[in-house]
């Protein structure tokens, strides 16, 4: 077990920048904007695909095959864009790389590429929507930790149950993974909900009091803004696959 209230010159990089409080938040708010857009425009969900496969199997009963087809290639787009991710960040890291600034920035040039479109008029608003949910499924795919502990920024059931879990522990005891507050990773995902929430408030506002396709805009300039940052920190993710505490 790691002792973060001790850590040596070498661990004191334990929780890269991608893994920040404020970094998990960013994203969380980044895919709730996602979610925003396609639901407004499309009626189908970038990042949650829970919800997608709930309507592939009540479209196909209801016997909609256009809603069923929108749903069901988004959950394929999405996952096409966590696959090719994948493969990307293997690559990177064999190379000895930093991955996130290239999924940041690929993120960036992609919703770009799709908000250009909505604004043009060109490609039906539908497809564009698949397209989105291609982006999502690279951030999942690249960006799952917070704090060294699993979370999801595109999908928030396991946030939900995590951040109530933790808050019950609080009250039999205080400390716990790696000696730290049970409250305090409670604060954490319950942090990452409401990143999650306000974007995709803020994004229906947005889209239907502001102007449309407003909040591809914003989705935009919150991951250049992210990727800045990232970028001037020189900091790498975790590749691992599990929580960085073991």
């Amino acid at each position: 077990m790691i002792d973060l209230h001790n850590k040596t010159p070498d661990q004191k990089n334990i929780f890269p920048l991608m893994e920040e409080r404020k970094i998990g938040f960013s994203l969380a708010f980044c895919a709730g904007l996602m979610n925003a857009w396609t639901f407004f425009h499309a009626q189908t969900f970038a990042t949650v695909q829970s919800g997608n496969v709930i309507q592939v199997g009540y479209r196909l009963v209801q016997g909609d095959w256009v809603a069923f087809w929108f749903a069901f290639s988004s959950i394929i787009a999405f996952g096409l864009g966590s696959a090719l991710c994948g493969v990307l960040m293997m690559v990177l890291m064999r190379e000895g790389r930093n991955f996130s600034n290239i999924v940041l920035w690929s993120e960036c040039i992609l919703l770009f590429i799709i908000a250009v479109f909505a604004f043009s008029n060109t490609v039906p608003l539908a497809f564009l929507a698949v397209a989105v949910s291609f982006v999502a499924g690279m951030q999942g795919n690249a960006f799952h930790k917070d704090h060294g502990m699993l979370y999801g920024n595109v999908a928030v059931t396991f946030v939900v149950q995590m951040a109530f879990n933790f808050m019950a522990q609080s009250f039999f005891k205080k400390s716990g993974i790696n000696g730290e507050s049970n409250l305090m990773w409670a604060g954490i995902f319950f942090f990452v909900l409401f990143g999650f929430a306000s974007g995709g408030a803020l994004g229906f506002f947005c889209d239907k009091y502001i102007g449309n396709n407003t909040s591809l805009i914003i989705t935009i300039a919150s991951l250049v803004l992210i990727t800045i940052f990232s970028k001037k920190t020189h900091l790498n993710t975790d590749p691992r696959t599990g929580a960085t505490f073991v």
